[in-house]
């Protein structure tokens, strides 16, 4: 289906583009490439399909599945992700030490792309704080993270300013601003009905207002990735030209650019007529001026607890959490994750921390379906593999039967690869998938 362009837009983009710019107008009525990243804790193997020249982990796929009825997605064995959006991995590897424990924030982090992205980039003894303001958009992200199944996060819901005010430092900010989206046009056609001059001036002024609020908490010489979706200068080399121009920061140059990415003055511009991807642009700086905090770096331990009796049972390397127990949740804390958690507990509002267990009732332990999905997950615990129908009945939430004479709690599997708990009692499978998040699609 053909999309009108804006006039408005197209007389822009003849404006920057010169004699590319027919060549990007007629690109935006063609299909959009399906792609996906998969996840390198949670080992599948997906042949014969074509590697995203700028992530090792990436692939486009030559049809667009029904994501929803695949087990393997559901397990977060990989993540569907616009391929252009991807390049953020690239940058992340020429840049940070992925042996360092680091301290990181993804400020704009729904639905949370990018914070798988930096999770799978940084090592498992740092922290990442994933933020989204917005109540329904966290809410996605935090179900994107439990698929994932990394402990060393944490999701708040605050914004820019009121994370500066808090004090917390970080060595790596990625803020993947909100913009005029006009990179998603051909993707989402819902964009270009948004899309206005009225709305890229207020896009430019909102990240001007957001970049002048975050850059204060990022350590000198720490690392700020800058990305929007969209094409406008005016959103992107314009915000980077006045953080260089303040004396703040230093541009950095990445190294071996694959073919077909544009190089602007101050970042790299995708164009859906020269890659197989969306429009999307990254700038990478360096921060040079002195910050107020420095890091500490830590790993402290909580002291012993009730619930540490957890950590053994649930976890394969307890000895790298502590244990917290919140209202009638146990939680599994990497330490390094519960010092930064100290330091914004009261000034921030955080809606997940670590790892959830589950929760004690009388005798017994009800195990949470975050561990479930967890790389944490303790590998002795009882598993139960399921075919694909019986997956996908197991994720509608319906009764499934199991042969064994196994019981308790297990997990059930699909490929080897984890989707949620049942618990086998005397004549009858009781089934633990969150009802919530349960499959309504017909199953094919």
């Amino acid at each position: 289906m053909a999309h009108i362009i804006p006039e408005e837009f197209a007389e822009r983009i003849n404006n920057y583009l010169k004699d590319e710019a027919s060549a990007l107008i007629d690109s935006l009525q063609t299909v959009a490439p399906t792609s996906i990243r998969l996840n390198p804790k949670k080992h599948v193997d997906f042949k014969d399909i074509e590697n995203v020249p700028w992530c090792d982990a990436g692939f486009y796929l030559a049809n667009r599945p029904v994501f929803t009825l695949d087990p393997l997605f559901q397990a977060g064995c990989y993540y569907v992700q616009e391929a252009a959006s991807m390049f953020l991995g690239f940058a992340l590897k020429q840049t940070i030490n992925s042996d360092e424990q680091l301290t990181a924030l993804d400020l704009c982090a729904a639905p949370g792309g990018k914070s798988t992205h930096i999770l799978s980039s940084i090592s498992d003894d740092s922290t990442l704080i994933s933020n989204e303001i917005i109540p329904n958009r966290n809410k996605i992200l935090r179900e994107n993270l439990t698929k994932w199944g990394y402990a060393n996060s944490i999701v708040t819901q605050n914004d820019a300013a009121q994370i500066a005010s808090s004090g917390i430092m970080f060595d790596v900010i990625v803020v993947d601003a909100p913009c005029s989206g006009e990179g998603l046009f051909r993707k989402d056609p819902a964009a270009i009905d948004e899309w206005s001059v009225e709305n890229v001036n207020l896009c430019s002024s909102r990240q001007s207002s957001i970049l002048d609020d975050i850059k204060n908490c990022l350590n000198q010489n720490g690392l700020l990735f800058y990305s929007t979706c969209t094409y406008e200068p005016s959103e992107n080399d314009d915000q980077v030209a006045r953080l260089i121009s303040s004396g703040e920061f230093e541009c950095i140059q990445l190294k071996d650019i694959p073919n077909g990415i544009t190089h602007t003055k101050f970042g790299y511009q995708f164009y859906p007529h020269k890659t197989k991807g969306e429009g999307f642009y990254l700038s990478v700086l360096r921060k040079t001026s002195e910050s107020f905090s420095s890091r500490e770096k830590t790993k402290t331990k909580l002291s012993k607890s009730i619930a540490d009796q957890y950590l053994d049972a649930c976890l394969k390397s307890p000895d790298d959490f502590s244990a917290l127990q919140f209202k009638d949740l146990v939680l599994a804390i990497p330490h390094h994750t519960y010092s930064i958690f100290q330091q914004v507990n009261s000034k921030l509002h955080i809606k997940s921390v670590g790892l959830t267990l589950g929760t004690p009732k009388g005798k017994d332990f009800i195990p949470a379906h975050e561990l479930a999905l967890s790389t944490e997950l303790n590998p002795w615990i009882k598993r139960i593999e399921l075919s694909r129908e019986d997956a996908l009945i197991y994720m509608k939430c319906d009764a499934i039967k199991v042969d064994s004479d196994y019981k308790g709690w297990a997990v059930v599997t699909f490929e080897n690869q984890s989707l949620g708990w049942i618990k086998l009692v005397p004549g009858r499978v009781n089934n633990y998938f969150p009802k919530e998040l349960r499959i309504k699609m017909e199953i094919k």
